[in-house]
């Protein structure tokens, strides 16, 4: 006996329960029930029908949305980078807005810092002003690998080049076999693009038994690599699950 059973984050919202439904968590609830005959069942991801790349990649409820800079004279002060999905061109941008240039009253001015990512090395350069300082070293902007930089403070030299091949995207790639979990499936976000919709197929299913003769509900939930719920903020998803 099989079952092909379609799990859609709107309909889930639809349907009367006491828990909030959103679509990174939610629950289909079945009635009736669903009932199994004698034998031993497994469960899998067959199919994920249509999600959205919608998620933040610095949130403020990841704790990497904060870093520190100032002049070596003059006081610490706190640059808080508003919840989004940003590339290094969007941070780097973000940081020259709110930081400004060596000389506010020469337009031709460098700015303080400058960020990109050099192709060459695989790394993720900061070129600054020797006068000034960044601090990297609370909270989880580098932790996260965002950057590819240690948490420290950066000061003393010009230039700084990140001690690991970033991770911007924040992968979604977590391990089932042989290890106990409740993973279905785990993807990569290599090759999507953000705020556009990606349907997925696993190529090896993951099978997990199910010990129960009665189903009544199903629950589906989205983490990132490190157990951190994935908010696709409101997006919905559809997955097809045997």
């Amino acid at each position: 006996m099989s079952l092909n059973l379609l799990l859609d984050s709107s309909l889930a919202k639809l349907q009367r329960t006491g828990d909030r439904q959103v679509s990174h968590d939610f629950t289909i609830n079945f009635q009736p029930p669903i009932y199994l005959e004698s034998g031993n069942y497994k469960a899998t991801l067959d199919e994920l029908i249509t999600m959205s790349y919608s998620w933040f990649n610095i949130n403020a409820s990841y704790g990497n949305n904060k870093i520190r800079w100032r002049k070596k004279s003059e006081e610490w002060q706190t640059l808080i980078f508003p919840n989004g999905m940003y590339d290094y061109d969007d941070i780097n941008r973000f940081l020259q807005n709110r930081t400004g240039k060596i000389d506010p009253k020469d337009k031709d001015s460098d700015y303080i810092f400058i960020l990109y990512f050099d192709y060459t090395l695989f790394r993720v350069v900061i070129l600054m002003h020797e006068n000034y300082e960044l601090d990297l070293s609370e909270g989880k902007f580098a932790e996260l690998q965002l950057l590819g930089f240690e948490k420290k403070l950066l000061t003393g030299k010009k230039n700084f080049v990140g001690a690991m091949i970033p991770n911007i995207t924040g992968l979604i790639s977590r391990l089932a076999n042989d290890v106990p979990s409740d993973v279905l499936y785990s993807f990569s976000t290599l090759g999507l693009r953000a705020s556009w919709p990606f349907q997925k197929e696993p190529r090896w299913l993951k099978w997990h038994p199910v010990n129960k003769s009665m189903i009544n509900s199903i629950r589906i939930w989205v983490m990132d690599e490190r157990d951190n719920p994935l908010d696709l903020n409101g997006v919905e998803s559809l997955l097809s699950a045997c």
